[in-house]
Order: C-alpha cells, then sequence, then structure tokens
C-alpha cells in the first residue's frame, strides 16, 4: 500500500530532512578546536568556515524552492539528503582546509531545502492548519541545531571523522526512508517558471514584503544571542562560565573551555522551542491566529534579551544578576516557539498555491542571510559598546518587529 501524502510516513520523512539539514550546521562547532590547530587556521577562517554553510543556504533556498515548484517536492526532498550524506563524507575524510571549506559548502547547499519541506507542508495541509504543520517543521530545526553539537562533541572522542560519517550515515538513512515512505503531495496548479519577476512580486506585495523582512529581523536578532553568549558571560559572568575573573577579551582557549555551558543552555532552549512549535503551537494557533503570534513571538523575544542585556548593568550582584539572565532565556523559546511557525504559515498562505517553494525559499534566504550577518555585527558592538550592547539593541530590533507585526495585523488580518 502506498502512503498518502501527508500521512505519517511521509511527514517523518520531511521532519527527518530538516533535522539532519540542522544537524549539519550545528555538528562542525565541536571541532573548530581541532580545525584550528591542525590546519593552522587563522579566528577569521574558522568564522568564514561557519558562514559559509549559512550563505549557501541564502543563495540556493530560492533555487531549490522553484525547483521543486517544477519538478515536485519528493525528488528534491530525496536528492537534496543524498548530496547531503556526500558532503559529510568530504567533511570525515578532509585532510587540508580547503577541503574543509568545498565540505560546508555542499553541505549548506544541498541543505538549503528546508524551503521545500516547508513547501511540502503548504501542500498536504488545510489552511487553517498550516501553522501547526509549519510547527513539525520548527521542531526539527529546533532539535537539529540543539543534537548536532552534542553529537559531534560527544563523537570527536572517538575520532574527529566520526560526526561526519555519523551525520553520512544519517543522511543516507533518511534518503532512504524518504525514497519508501514519502509520496509526491497532489498538485495544486500548473507549475511556472520561476524568474526576477518573483522577488519584485513579493516585496511589491505589502503582505509578503512584510513577512520576509519580520523573519529576518527575528533570526538576525537570536543570532546575536547565540553568537554572544558565552563572551558575554566571561566578561559579565565569570563564575558561572568556570574562570575566577571577568575577561572583557577572551583567548579561544577560554571560549572554548566555556562553551559546554552555553551548549547546556542552547540545548535547554532549544528542545523547550521544539516541544512549543511541535505540540502547543497546534492549540494556540486555532484560539489566537498566526496574526496575533507574530505579534506575541517578537514581544517574548525582545524581553527575553532585554532582561538579559540589563541584568549586568542594574548592579543586582551575580546571583541574583544571573538569576535575571536565566529568566531572560526561559522566555526565549516562548518567542521563538510562537513566532517561527506562524510565520512560516502566513507566509504559505500570501504565496501562490503554484508558487509555494519559490516563496518560502525567500523566506529561507531571508533567514540564512540573518544568520550571517547578525553574529558579526553583534560582535561589533560586543568589543566598541560593552557586553550587553548587542543584547539590547537585539531587543530594540525586536520590538521593531512586534510594531510591524502589530500593523500588519491591523492592514491584513482580514485577508486571511
Amino acid at each position: 500500500m502506498n502512503p498518502k501524502p501527508g500521512g505519517r510516513g511521509s511527514l517523518l520523512a520531511v521532519f527527518l530532512t530538516v533535522f539532519i539539514d540542522l544537524l549539519g550546521f550545528g555538528i562542525v562547532i565541536p571541532l573548530l578546536p581541532i580545525y584550528t590547530k591542525a590546519y593552522q587556521a587563522s579566528e577569521l577562517s574558522v568564522g568564514l568556515l561557519m558562514a559559509s554553510f549559512s550563505a549557501m543556504q541564502f543563495l540556493f533556498a530560492p533555487f531549490w524552492g522553484r525547483l521543486s515548484d517544477r519538478v515536485g517536492r519528493r525528488p528534491v526532498l530525496i536528492g537534496g539528503l543524498v548530496g547531503t550524506s556526500a558532503s559529510y563524507l568530504v567533511f570525515a575524510f578532509a585532510d587540508s582546509l580547503g577541503l574543509l571549506f568545498a565540505s560546508r559548502i555542499a553541505a549548506g547547499f544541498f541543505g538549503a531545502n528546508v524551503a521545500t519541506a516547508q513547501a511540502y507542508i503548504a501542500d498536504v495541509t488545510e489552511v487553517q492548519d498550516r501553522a501547526k504543520g509549519m510547527g513539525l517543521v520548527g521542531a526539527a530545526f529546533g532539535l537539529g541545531f540543539t543534537v548536532g553539537p552534542l553529537v559531534g562533541g560527544e563523537l570527536t572522542r572517538f575520532s574527529p571523522a566520526a560526526p561526519g560519517l555519523a551525520a553520512a550515515a544519517l543522511s543516507l538513512a533518511a534518503a532512504t526512508f524518504g525514497f519508501f515512505r514519502l509520496p509526491e503531495p497532489a498538485r495544486h496548479s500548473a507549475m511556472r517558471h520561476f524568474d526576477a519577476s518573483h522577488l519584485r512580486r513579493a516585496l511589491a506585495d505589502g503582505r509578503m514584503g512584510v513577512l520576509l523582512l519580520l523573519n529576518f529581523l527575528a533570526l538576525f536578532a537570536f543570532s546575536q544571542f547565540e553568537a554572544m553568549f558565552t563572551l558575554f558571560g566571561l566578561a559579565k559572568f565569570p563564575e558561572v562560565f568556570g574562570v575566577p575573573r571577568a575577561l572583557e577579551t577572551a583567548t579561544m582557549e577560554q571560549v572554548l573551555a566555556a562553551a559546554p555551558i552555553t551548549g547546556r543552555y542552547l540545548a535547554a532552549i532549544g528542545v523547550v522551542s521544539a516541544l512549543i512549535q511541535g505540540g502547543l503551537i497546534r492549540r494556540l494557533v486555532p484560539r489566537f491566529g498566526e496574526v496575533r503570534l507574530i505579534v506575541a513571538g517578537p514581544a517574548f523575544l525582545a524581553l527575553s534579551l532585554a532582561l538579559v542585556g540589563l541584568a549586568p548593568l542594574l548592579a543586582l550582584g551575580e546571583d541574583a544578576g544571573w538569576a535575571l539572565v536565566l529568566l531572560g532565556c526561559a522566555f526565549l523559546p516562548v518567542g521563538i516557539g510562537l513566532n517561527n511557525p506562524s510565520l512560516a504559515g502566513l507566509t504559505s498562505r500570501a504565496a501562490p498555491a503554484a508558487e509555494q517553494g519559490s516563496f518560502l525559499g525567500l523566506s529561507q534566504s531571508a533567514a540564512s542571510l540573518a544568520r550571517v550577518t547578525g553574529p558579526p555585527v553583534g560582535g561589533a558592538m560586543f568589543y566598541a559598546l560593552g557586553p550587553s550592547a548587542p543584547f539590547l539593541a537585539s531587543a530594540g530590533v525586536l520590538v521593531l518587529a512586534a510594531f510591524l507585526a502589530a500593523a500588519y495585523r491591523r492592514r491584513y488580518a482580514d485577508t486571511f
């Protein structure tokens, strides 16, 4: 019996695709000190190695999305997993910095198919259930990013090649599962070729332009939190991060020693966010609607980052200040869990049925651009204005996003 689009097997295949894509993003993080020592890589080279993955997703998410509009979701999702598996084999056996760059570029290229997974969800869900389905993609996204660094760190105990081999095996297993369990969803209408007019129409459409901007602003702010949290902790809460005194300028070794502490907090944030996106969002969307949740999401995120940034400035003492940081961290997954699937659902609903992959690809490009630009902007503010600056500035960005979302709700709520 052939599996039905939207059945458990097909949705599991979509979940695995996104999970493995983000697993690949995070699995390299614990290996950075090995690369630095083995190839005498500069900090700039290591930063570029990290950015290359997101940069390729920024460039090619629209390509995969529009290709899936033309040839179907199934071949793009399965083919992307096969290509991802090959990229991890190169990663595992790379013996030079050039091959490492090649492997990460290939992984970003083949892994830029999150939009295709979202388009698949859009194809097999009713309009009113769109955000609920997108929550499944969001849950896979959060868990993949959370598990990646943990898997990479544990497997390096056996061999530097072990994380890459494990990721290659998982990708190939997911491709095999998808081959047998992922049917092609029914097409809603005849497909059209994608060209530059898509971008012009997206930006000319008030709904789509605002949604793309909101997606960029949320990820731009959150990526600064991810990038600066360890340095922030070393500078303002040294005892929590395992050093005897505050370090305004930490060495690479000190950052790496403190990284596992950051990893635990990010893992907790990722798990809670995944639970919200995979479960609670199903109850919240029918009650409040996506247009309200895209206002609440950035508002919660703004509050969380403001609390983190203000904690060392309020002269509360290290214990009380760190408690305020933890309170801020507790709001983060709530904001992410409300914002991401609701934005994806609204983007899908605003896009023409025949061009779901194309427009969702634009949304993923906006998110990837935010991940590329957010960390260096946060780093520049950290060193120029102080450790709290990236968090307070990001909170301001998210307040702007909340106001934009509120304006969107007032203007376009009656169109849904």
